[in-house]
């Protein structure tokens, strides 16, 4: 089931790719379609609407084959419950250590604050309000309920265990951003064990919903402000 969402993604994002490339070209005469797909990897207008497309098609998804399993309800499944009151200081100081401790190794590798490419994709986002919404909301909201909530829940009932379950979902999810470096996969893996684990020691997946927004906010503001 997690396989048929995966296999979702791609014909979405060449949806979006061929109703922009539309679009562009309704309103602009020397619009030049062949250049407009070899960038569509730093075209932050490109990248916002199909970020907004494919997230919204993985919860949609993923609601699916939960009714089709047809054994408890969404809510319950994906542990949509308000933890103990613990969960959010401990969400909030594991981000901090985490945030500053991935400041301090960077500065000691000599690491640049944000790729190029990402500069790239924020100078052209349009409109610029709604890239803020699918960094910051739509993306980690999915990205939460498709690894922590619906694989999660798969994984931790196998053999793997919880554990395994933790360990999995942070791996695919360094891997599916194929956009960064192998030092920047191992952070989001890091990242990824972080928000498994809180998934697990709180059996509810709202702090890592909350985390990853926090930390996608976190490096947006960060990114506006270098480009300003």
């Amino acid at each position: 089931m997690a396989a048929a969402v995966g296999a979702l993604l791609p014909l979405v994002n060449m949806g979006v790719a061929m109703l922009l490339a539309g679009y562009l070209a309704a309103g602009d005469a020397t619009f030049n379609q062949q250049l407009f797909y070899q960038q569509l990897g730093l075209s932050g207008q490109y990248l916002t609407f199909a970020t907004l497309a494919t997230n919204g098609a993985i919860i949609w998804a993923v609601l699916i084959l939960i009714q089709l399993r047809r054994t408890v309800g969404w809510p319950i499944y994906l542990a949509l419950r308000m933890p103990a009151g613990s969960a959010w200081l401990t969400t909030l100081a594991g981000l901090v250590l985490l945030l500053t401790t991935s400041q301090i190794v960077g500065a000691l590798f000599q690491r640049p604050q944000y790729p190029e490419f990402l500069l790239q994709v924020y100078v052209t986002a349009n409109p610029l309000f709604l890239f803020w919404i699918a960094v910051v909301l739509v993306a980690p909201v999915a990205e939460e309920v498709y690894f922590r909530g619906f694989v999660f829940v798969g994984l931790r009932n196998s053999a793997l265990g919880a554990s395994g379950a933790i360990v999995v979902t942070a791996v695919v999810w360094s891997l599916i951003h194929l956009q960064y470096d192998v030092y920047d996969k191992v952070e989001i893996f890091l990242l990824g064990l972080f928000l498994g684990w809180l998934r697990f020691r709180y059996n509810s997946l709202l702090p890592p919903i909350l985390a990853h927004c926090l930390i996608n906010l976190t490096a947006l503001v960060g990114l506006a402000s270098t480009v300003a």
